[in-house]
């Protein structure tokens, strides 16, 4: 199940529900009541495993969690290392959650960051965009920079026409 599915069950915005599943620890009692929009036993949910989730191999890195673990240990601040990448704080907090980067996306990471993509991966292997699904990602990635900076460009229009008609009344 998405997290936009559980929301929607739920209740939440799309945020709320990416705020509980970031936590390290849920209230049992806020746990109790997730099993029971879900429709299983606590019980049920500690004895779960995904079968249909294959475990990772050694050489493979979510690019996402390694971004968040060089933020923490470099103690930025994501505001600005967004602005740095040219993305909205949204957009770094998406690319947080993505298992891998496509290729302009590491480059831009590793710019950001003062690192090379070796340093970023590791022993793990380099994303060559071939996957479709990443190459969906890049694209839903440029279609959401696109309207961000379409808004900000809204934005200033309607700031100029509000000068313009102040300085002729």
């Amino acid at each position: 199940m998405k997290i936009l599915a559980f929301a929607d069950i739920a209740g939440f915005s799309n945020q709320i529900a990416h705020y509980y599943f970031r936590q390290e620890a849920i209230k049992r009692a806020t746990l109790l009541e997730f099993c029971t929009l879900l429709g299983i036993t606590l019980e049920e949910f500690y004895a779960w495993s995904n079968p249909r989730k294959p475990a990772p191999a050694a050489n493979d890195l979510h690019h996402g969690q390694r971004l968040g673990t060089l933020i923490d240990e470099k103690g930025l601040n994501k505001t600005k290392l967004a602005e740095r990448m040219g993305l909205s704080r949204r957009a770094l907090y998406n690319l947080l959650d993505k298992a891998a980067f496509t290729p302009e996306q590491l480059k831009k990471v590793c710019l950001a960051l003062d690192m090379t993509q070796k340093e970023f991966l590791g022993n793990a292997r380099v994303n060559d965009g071939g996957d479709p699904l990443q190459e969906v990602e890049s694209w839903k990635d440029k279609y959401y920079k696109l309207l961000e900076d379409h808004n900000k460009v809204l934005i200033e229009l309607s700031r100029l026409k509000e000068q313009l008609q102040s300085g002729t009344s």
